[in-house]
């Protein structure tokens, strides 16, 4: 799953892809890159990030999710909590819908019944601005693995296809370092839900803690994570640079087979 950030606050990319034209040059090189899955945000969720409104949301993702519906052909998703977003992001040529939020709107939840498409379930503790003022857990997996179970239980009473669902542990989303590869870590553990697993380690702070660099200089470091995420059990990998973690899988993979990679 690639990232493609419209946003000109990102905390790794934030202004690069702002314009609707930069934006879609980008998604047609993700897809080239060897991306399975374009996932647009037009709001930074950042730790300590400012809230938009849907309506600015709404003005920055969705020329871009109809321009690049017409020029790509692998499935857009729309990194958003607002249903108001996530509908007109559908109508305009998005197929899933990825809310860090985890599905807590009751609108959100109704409108995933009724579009009957994939989207993604995320653990959060609190909201961008304030999850990571000093998040505490007793044992962070057996927590998460409990609000995401309790998602799914919520949207399957309430007539939702869950078949359809991901589950994402969210790292960096109300973590601490410790939270985070302790999360990884342990990442097999989330198997015992029955869902793709998503994981999204890219560029990510605790990185940065192990490597002491910032940004887009997390490269190995997000790789490495990626990596052990894939052998840990994750079914897709959210990521930035999209080119260098394909080929990093590949040969993981290949070594892990013992066998040469198939090629698309």
């Amino acid at each position: 799953m690639g990232i493609l950030n419209v946003t000109p606050d990102s905390f790794s990319d934030g202004g690069q892809y702002f314009t609707t034209e930069k934006a879609v040059s980008r998604a047609v090189e993700i897809e080239q890159e060897g991306a399975d899955v374009i996932d647009i945000g037009g709001e930074s969720t950042r730790p300590g990030a400012t809230p938009i409104t849907a309506s600015e949301e709404m003005n920055r993702v969705i020329p871009v999710i109809r321009e690049v519906h017409s020029k790509v052909d692998i499935p857009i998703s729309v990194d958003t909590y607002h249903p108001e977003v996530a509908r007109a992001a559908l109508d305009a040529g998005a197929s899933i819908i990825n809310d860090i939020t985890g599905l807590r709107s009751p609108q959100m939840r109704r409108l995933v019944g009724r579009r009957e498409c994939p989207y993604v379930i995320m653990h959060m503790r609190g909201n961008p601005a304030d999850m990571q003022l000093n998040p505490v857990y007793e044992d962070v997996v057996y927590e998460i693995l409990k609000f995401l179970s309790e998602s799914i239980e919520r949207a399957e009473s309430e007539g939702i296809d869950t078949s359809k669902a991901m589950v994402d542990p969210g790292l960096g989303f109300g973590k601490t370092f410790q939270h985070n590869v302790t999360i990884l870590n342990r990442l097999d553990e989330f198997r015992s839900l029955g869902h793709p697993l998503l994981v999204g380690a890219s560029r990510k702070s605790f990185i940065g803690h192990i490597t002491q660099e910032t940004g887009r200089r997390r490269l190995e470091g997000s790789l490495a994570s990626a990596v052990c995420a894939m052998m840990k059990g994750a079914s897709m990998l959210r990521v930035h640079d999209v080119k260098e973690t394909a080929m990093a899988i590949a040969v993981a993979r290949s070594i892990m087979s013992g066998r040469a990679p198939s090629r698309r």
